[in-house]
């Protein structure tokens, strides 16, 4: 009934115009307020030891614990929904909302490693509970080196990385694609174009990608598809591959296999050669006709499981956490995804959402048919969705609830009708449907990149942001690949810091927030407002997509303009931690330390990355340089909030800033 009550309570705030507040608002903020509060603090308590014995029979299942569970999941729902029911709040969550000790063990209980969720972003009570119904047992994976923060399962260690045979007790020989004395790869790559395999079931043929369209395998090393020691892989996954690839295309020619790529028989081995083949790995996979993802965690569910939980088991797949990945599903043209009876376009996965979530689907399921004894608020729903004749005219059922609507109302549609349409229609999917609006905003950030060449970094930076590598100094050539760059001189840097400093020399513009992004700095003159890496699973990279103008990398540094910044005295010792006032122009500001100086500062200075009206996000530079009082030379030393206390403060004040 709770999807109900959510559309009867759009209902019921609804009037015509956009800002209006309900006259209960105040009393609604309360009760959630106490039962966060509340269920906060709860939500630490130890759940205790249970038998498997006793779990397996069904009692071990701690009735309090669950009763909190399910008043923290509500309260979340409640919260999340406030802001769309209301329409003139902003479209944030208002509280933060912990999620019990308990679901935490019921998690660990399903296979979950703490880390792995961390590091996905995960934390919403909603999402933690539904993805606590996944059977992650069954992946066999190994976190005894994981901790709460970060999982290491997917490291792999190529000194004892083993190939697997597509069933454990098969023992079928390697097919050797290239090797010395044979190199059929190498020779595509020395014309300048990209080698493709087909199998017949018994040899490998190699191809250059022109002769015919092909489709490049992603996969993910730790699932056993790779191969650090020869180019081959057993004969058994070959036979595996090819068929998943030719049921991209049904219309084939049964007796010509569709070529595809994959790295393990596709890159050589040899230095040079490996190093051309990495250079063209963007072209690879932009070229390709389709690319197909397989990850192990997806081979156990059917693609006829509702839209919504196939976008969440993607975003719950070690795929959508490793390095290498993130460009192979941004450059692909048509991205499929390989679960246990077929594969599915992933573009395809929110039409078919809609389809079966659609306000008139919806509405046939919560309502029913509209009855003259309806509610009034039920009516005001059967209204609204009587207004949308571009919809209903899809379901026959909408249809003929849409047409007994009207006839009973003949002032309908009116003004309010549309207006109640509009905001169900806006809040169905965000509000209404975490699983939905979490597994959809999350794999778009995987999938597309906003802008061309360099001007794609914010969105590419985004994407980065929680992935993992086993060879961390990878992470340059891929984001080289997605902002358009060669990668040539950045394979020749000996140092991921050495890399890192190709990559900034090789872009000019820069999005001027980045250096308002708390994260580890290049230790290294000129560069120090540069992140060491983009992949730091702590980073907020949410400013980088503002419009504005650019910062322009010079040899001194990053050149930004159009900020606020406060300069303090220059025989004031500026304070190294913790938290302290000072005194603006007509304003007080409490500034905060995110960590400890771990240097001394001459000459201090903040810069803001808001107006100080609010709370901003800041830096700490030590003044080096000044040019004729126009530009002036900071050295990037730490990061600190800013918050605006107003005209009036009676507490300490440390210094006035100018």
């Amino acid at each position: 009934m709770l999807p109900k009550y959510l559309w009867m309570w759009v209902a019921a705030e609804c009037v015509p115009g956009w800002v209006i507040d309900s006259e209960h608002l105040p009393r609604v903020q309360e009760c959630l307020s106490v039962v966060n509060s509340t269920a906060n603090r709860l939500a630490k308590l130890s759940v205790g030891a249970v038998s498997e014995e006793a779990w397996n029979a069904g009692f071990g299942y701690p009735p309090g614990h669950a009763v909190l569970l399910s008043v923290i999941l509500l309260g979340e729902l409640l919260d999340n929904a406030l802001a769309g029911v209301v329409f003139s709040l902003p479209k944030m969550k208002m509280l933060s909302w912990e999620y019990s000790l308990f679901g935490k063990y019921l998690l660990q209980k399903a296979g979950w490693c703490l880390g792995e969720l961390d590091m996905l972003g995960i934390t919403e009570p909603a999402i933690l509970f539904y993805v606590g119904s996944f059977d992650r047992v069954a992946l066999k994976k190994d976190h005894s080196r994981c901790s709460d923060r970060v999982c290491l399962a997917n490291q792999i260690d190529e000194r004892v990385y083993q190939t697997k045979h597509v069933m454990e007790t098969c023992t079928c020989e390697h097919i050797i694609v290239e090797e010395e004395g044979n190199r059929p790869v190498t020779e595509v790559l020395h014309k300048g174009d990209i080698p493709t395999i087909s199998f017949d079931g018994e040899k490998v043929f190699v191809h250059s990608s022109d002769s015919a369209p092909y489709v490049a395998m992603s996969h993910v090393w730790s699932d056993g598809l790779g191969n650090p020691h020869t180019n081959s892989l057993p004969k058994c996954q070959l036979e595996r591959i090819q068929g998943l690839v030719n049921a991209l295309h049904p219309d084939r020619d049964p007796a010509s296999p569709v070529p595809f790529w994959l790295d393990t028989v596709c890159v050589p081995l040899h230095a040079e050669t490996r190093k051309t083949a990495i250079r063209r790995m963007a072209k690879t996979y932009d070229s390709a006709a389709k690319v197909l993802v397989l990850d192990v965690s997806l081979s156990g569910t059917s693609a006829g499981v509702p839209a919504d939980e196939l976008l969440m088991r993607i975003r719950c797949t070690p795929w959508t956490q490793r390095l290498w990945t993130l460009q192979e599903g941004m450059l692909a043209e048509e991205l499929y995804f390989q679960f246990r009876d077929k594969a599915i376009a992933a573009e395809s996965l929110p039409d078919n959402w809609y389809y079966e979530n659609s306000p008139v689907k919806l509405c046939g399921k919560h309502f029913g048919r509209p009855r003259a004894d309806n509610l009034p608020l039920e009516t005001r729903v059967f209204r609204a969705l009587a207004s949308d004749a571009d919809e209903f005219v899809k379901d026959e059922m909408a249809m003929e609830s849409a047409l007994e609507t009207l006839s009973r109302h003949p002032d309908c549609p009116d003004i309010l009708d549309h207006t109640l349409l509009y905001r169900l229609d806006t809040n169905h999917s965000a509000s209404f449907h975490p699983v939905y609006f979490a597994g959809w905003t999350s794999f778009q950030k995987l999938r597309y990149r906003f802008g061309v060449g360099h001007s794609a970094l914010p969105s590419v930076a985004g994407a980065l942001r929680g992935r993992l590598s086993s060879k961390m100094d990878d992470e340059t050539i891929c984001v080289a690949t997605l902002l358009d760059i060669d990668p040539l001189h950045i394979l020749s840097a000996k140092s991921q810091i050495a890399r890192m400093k190709v990559l900034i020399d090789s872009v000019d513009n820069f999005p001027p927030s980045l250096i308002f992004t708390n994260v580890p700095r290049m230790d290294l003159d000129g560069y120090r407002w540069a992140p060491e890496s983009f992949m730091d699973k702590n980073a907020n990279y949410a400013g980088l997509l503002r419009a504005g103008e650019t910062g322009r990398r010079t040899e001194d540094g990053l050149l930004v303009s159009n900020y606020f910044s406060y300069a303090f005295p220059k025989d004031w010792t500026f304070p190294d931690a913790g938290s302290f006032v000072v005194k603006g122009w007509e304003s007080y500001f409490r500034i905060t330390h995110a960590h400890a100086l771990t240097v001394e500062v001459a000459r201090p200075a903040v810069i803001l990355e808001q107006p100080p009206a609010t709370v901003s996000r800041g830096i700490v530079v030590d003044m080096w340089r000044e040019d004729d009082g126009v530009v002036k030379f900071g050295r990037h030393v730490g990061h600190v909030s800013i918050e605006a206390l107003g005209g009036e403060w009676a507490g300490e004040v440390v210094c006035e800033v100018v």
